[in-house]
């Protein structure tokens, strides 16, 4: 099985054509698709198929996922990891170039496997109770209105500022509270907003969240 636009070696897993076909079939890679059936193979009952690591991890297929920080290098790769397995991502940051930026990237390294809606960027600043909460719902419309997806499966709060490198004696008070509103104080808006969100889901069991 060829799959286009990878560009490391692709592991192998083996299939019983006889059973009904594994998680990976309703991944993006494959769903559109129409050539992969194993009912179409003329082989033996087992397949050995080259799939693509995203493809064979099921876990967030068709789950919206918040990325706080989104801009920041570990934010990009988190917004790639999980959109290339299948999520929606939500790419939250108050610098708009640096955002837009990994929404490109997303979109180009995925190439012909992503949708235009695989991933979305939002200004937002996560020390700002109001404009998380706008964000949030900016988000949640956008993703009902693209994909029907109406709630938040979990959050990457990932967004953080390291400070300048100096000294305790010559340690500027001002930048220290910048760090301090923003890893504490922000992460700690940002984790509740969507825990609201999270816990009104009453036909759901909620969600998953993470800081880092």
């Amino acid at each position: 099985l060829e799959i286009p636009n990878v560009r490391y070696p692709l592991p192998c897993q083996t299939i019983d054509r006889t059973t009904k076909p594994p998680h990976i079939f309703k991944h993006r890679y494959f769903r559109d698709t129409p050539s992969i059936s194993l009912a179409d193979h003329k082989s033996p009952r087992f397949l050995s198929l080259a799939i693509p690591f995203e493809a064979m991890d099921s876990r967030f297929i068709g789950k919206t996922i918040v990325i706080t920080g989104a801009g920041g290098n570990f934010g990009r790769e988190g917004c790639l990891f999980f959109a290339s397995r299948g999520a929606y991502v939500a790419a939250l940051d108050k610098n708009l170039k640096a955002l837009k930026d990994t929404v490109n990237y997303v979109l180009k390294e995925m190439a012909k496997e992503a949708s235009d809606n695989v991933i979305s960027g939002f200004d937002c600043d996560v020390t700002d109770v109001n404009s998380v909460n706008g964000a949030l719902d900016s988000a949640m419309k956008f993703f009902e209105s693209s994909s029907g997806q109406k709630r938040i499966h979990l959050l990457w709060n990932n967004a953080g500022y390291q400070g300048k490198i100096a000294p305790t004696l010559e340690y500027d008070t001002v930048d220290f509270s910048n760090v301090m509103n923003i890893n504490v104080t922000g992460m700690f808006i940002v984790l509740q907003s969507v825990a609201k969100r999270m816990a009104a889901e009453k036909e759901e069991e909620g969600g998953r969240g993470f800081s880092i």
